[in-house]
């Protein structure tokens, strides 16, 4: 089983991998995000051109080439996690060969003219190549010409893809007799576009109430979020509400479920219970060992804390009111307390597999 902690961006799902890290027999990767399905160039992307083309060969010849180059530039990154870069590109380059259909030496279409910077590869597109495999009879490698791989629907994409990703997992230290849980293994927004690339997938979608993520965003995390618009405060609220009205995860689905921050600090206990039920859980051997909800509290009702935002709050409240959590049975935390990203202070950071 592998069960994702999703988000959409500093919206709490630390908890879940806090939560579920307190079991024996639940192992953990939470020292990295795990989005090699996601990303871009990646296997997603690759799905989408070589199982639904809308060109005869240049979608699936240029996916297969972007898979590799971003392979190149994320195997160290990935070898810091305890997979090495000689193992990873193994992985990656045994996949594609799996997948291939046909490869073969082409140079890039372009019109390269004979008086400009690319003299030497229009020389040889347009004068050497030709002549000389005219005089050979047949086709010839050689620069500027490269290897192409070329492959529409192959038939064993997905089983071929799966193992991919479980061979990766394995070799950072995963036991598949193990539920594992990872960190943003699929879009929060549409999880279910990645779970033909698991085993047994399961995905846990954590939201947080807009004014707490807008105004965390500008205090604690200054200096570090990029990853969504927050000035002005309108392109915040466009930039929220896209990302979540009418998206997949909010299909009927079995294997996703949809979890608020502020209840897994307030409601722990009704909370806890639905996700043991959703995982098939028994009780938590070591509750709040990992996820103290009094810790978490700090991260709630931010808003109040800083007046400054007063005017914005008063727009995302009427701009965004099915999202907005309701604090009023609930105290606000002590202004005291440590506001804090990410995992737990409990938390050692450690993998736990």
């Amino acid at each position: 089983m592998i069960i994702g902690a999703c988000g959409f961006g500093s919206t709490g799902s630390s908890v879940v991998s806090d939560y579920l890290k307190e079991y024996d027999t639940i192992a953990t990767i939470d020292n990295l995000e795990f989005t090699w399905v996601s990303a871009t160039d990646s296997l997603i992307d690759l799905e989408t051109a070589l199982m639904h083309p809308h060109n005869r060969t240049s979608d699936s010849i240029t996916a297969i080439r972007r898979f590799l180059a971003l392979a190149e530039k994320k195997k160290d990154n990935y070898e810091r996690h305890g997979i090495s870069s000689e193992a990873f590109m193994k992985s990656v380059n045994e996949f594609v060969d799996e997948i291939t259909q046909v490869k073969w030496n082409w140079y890039e279409n372009t019109n390269y003219q004979l008086k400009s910077k690319h003299f030497l590869k229009a020389l040889m597109i347009k004068k050497v190549i030709p002549s000389r495999e005219k005089k050979l009879g047949h086709q010839i490698k050689c620069w500027p010409m490269e290897e192409v791989r070329f492959s529409i629907a192959p038939e064993n994409f997905y089983t071929a893809a799966k193992k991919h990703v479980s061979d990766l997992l394995r070799a950072m230290g995963a036991d598949p007799a193990k539920p594992l849980v990872l960190d943003q293994p699929f879009p929060g927004n549409n999880p279910q576009a990645c779970f033909p690339f698991y085993e047994d997938p399961y995905a846990i979608v954590v939201d947080r109430d807009p004014r707490d993520n807008y105004v965390f965003a500008n205090t604690r995390l200054l200096g570090r979020n990029h990853f969504m618009p927050v000035q002005p405060v309108e392109d915040f609220i466009r930039y929220y509400r896209a990302l979540r009205d009418n998206q997949p995860y909010l299909q009927e689905d079995r294997r996703v479920m949809h979890l608020q921050f502020e209840e897994m600090v307030y409601e722990y206990d009704a909370t806890t219970a639905k996700l043991r039920a959703f995982l098939n859980l028994p009780d938590n051997p070591h509750p709040k060992s990992i996820f103290d909800p009094a810790l978490s509290v700090a991260n709630t009702q931010v808003f109040r804390r800083f007046p400054q935002y007063e005017e914005d709050i008063k727009k995302i409240e009427e701009a965004l009111p099915e999202y907005l959590f309701d604090y009023s049975k609930y105290p606000a935390p002590d202004p005291k307390l440590k506001m804090f990203y990410g995992k737990s202070p409990l938390n050692s950071g450690k993998k736990k597999v």
